[in-house]
């Protein structure tokens, strides 16, 4: 008897392709219209990418780098990443948030994603619960499955704070972790000290009722692009807190993959952790984070910088909707803006402003908020000057 026809890919996979086969046909569009009227006619705010060149700092120690005699630079290095680059990720984290994070307890990463996936691995049992905030970094479904975790979805409250009355009533025997993005992916919402350290004690109180471990997994490579307020203490709030970050952003890096997982050296198990993390670094295949670019930030002068150029975006950006009439909250970090669409058909609306204004933009619903569309200020400054008439043009179409 012969078995049946298998696909040319899993099943599993084929569905998650078709559930993003809109945004797919978005993209296209958009590529087409480029090819058509050419970029500086079409109006691309869709992607996260970071538009401000790294700092001097980095480029000097990049330059230094390379130009070094060193012998064996690009040889295999320890699985958990150079001493001398979780010694620098250490010194810079107890400077920002004060607390004892050790570089044992540090884990160079293939940027955050990647760190993510580590993460996960090593904590997850199958079936066990994660529960994601939304609207949300929609991957973070995929690296949950990846790890045989169950997905549960946690709407934030309207101001895109952490509602703890329904991440309360969502903890289960089962949970085994919350995601934390602040600011986030795709509001720009800072959290503050407050509403973090009372998800903490709701996070606590979660394991007293149901008798097993809850981590706070905070992702955070948005950390240094903050505007108009100070990130809270993720350590502070909760004492089962693993970070999660990377270089894409502040240091406009992306490309380079280049991130860490972190705990806190008073934190339970922290030395168990990492073991763990180093150990799913490995077997996941992704070995070691770039030893490049560990050397480069081990020779930067400091990893603490400022990205004023997208606080000017931020605030031109902000400007040119609010003329326009568009309902939002004001992002306080990032370089994201997720406004109301002027339907309830968010991804209709998107699809007009691509076929009629040249406008790319992504529907909310892709990040588990309908209504919204969000839209990325890392562009050019004089894309956002002249985005100004195609942004009213649109909205007005529908009063």
């Amino acid at each position: 008897m012969t078995s049946p026809a298998k696909g040319a890919i899993s099943e599993k996979l084929a569905g998650q392709l078709e559930k993003g086969s809109w945004i797919r046909k978005l993209f296209d569009e958009g590529k087409r219209l480029i090819d058509i009227y050419g970029a500086d006619e079409v109006y691309d705010f869709s992607l996260g990418n970071p538009v401000v060149e790294p700092p001097e700092t980095f480029l000097k120690a990049l330059a230094d780098t390379v130009n070094s005699g060193e012998l064996g630079k690009h040889q295999y290095i320890p699985n958990q990443g150079l001493p001398s680059a979780r010694q620098k990720v250490a010194d810079y984290l107890n400077g920002r948030y004060g607390g004892s994070v050790k570089p044992e307890h540090i884990v160079m990463t293939v940027g955050a994603g990647g760190g993510l996936n580590v993460v996960l691995k090593s904590i997850l049992n199958p079936g066990d619960e994660v529960i994601l905030l939304t609207p949300y970094f929609v991957e973070y479904d995929y690296y949950a499955d990846n790890h045989g975790g169950v997905a549960v979805h946690v709407p934030l409250a309207d101001d895109f704070s952490v509602d703890t009355q329904r991440v309360a009533q969502a903890i289960t025997e089962r949970t085994r972790a919350i995601i934390i993005n602040t600011p986030g992916n795709p509001t720009g919402t800072l959290l503050t000290q407050d509403n973090l350290n009372e998800l903490g004690k709701v996070l606590a109180e979660g394991e007293k009722k149901h008798g097993g471990l809850i981590y706070m997994v905070y992702d955070d490579p948005y950390s240094q692009l903050v505007y108009d307020a100070v990130p809270p203490n993720p350590f502070a709030a909760y004492g089962r807190t693993i970070l999660v970050s990377s270089f894409s952003k502040d240091l406009g890096i992306a490309g380079e993959r280049l991130g860490y997982v972190a705990v806190d050296a008073s934190a339970d198990d922290a030395q168990l952790l990492a073991q763990a993390f180093v150990f799913s670094n490995r077997t996941l295949g992704f070995v070691n984070a770039p030893v490049m670019m560990q050397r480069v930030i081990t020779r930067m002068d400091t990893l603490a910088v400022e990205q004023q150029e997208y606080r000017k975006r931020r605030d031109l950006m902000v400007e040119v909707l609010q003329e326009a009439g568009y309902e939002f909250t004001v992002p306080q970090g990032g370089f994201f803006i997720f406004p109301k669409t002027p339907i309830a058909d968010d991804v209709e609306f998107c699809l007009k402003a691509v076929q009629e204004h040249r406008l790319l933009i992504v529907p909310g619903s892709g990040f588990g908020r309908g209504g919204h569309f969000r839209l990325s200020y890392s562009v050019p400054v004089k894309q956002i000057e002249r985005s100004g008439k195609v942004f009213k043009a649109l909205l007005d179409s529908y009063r």
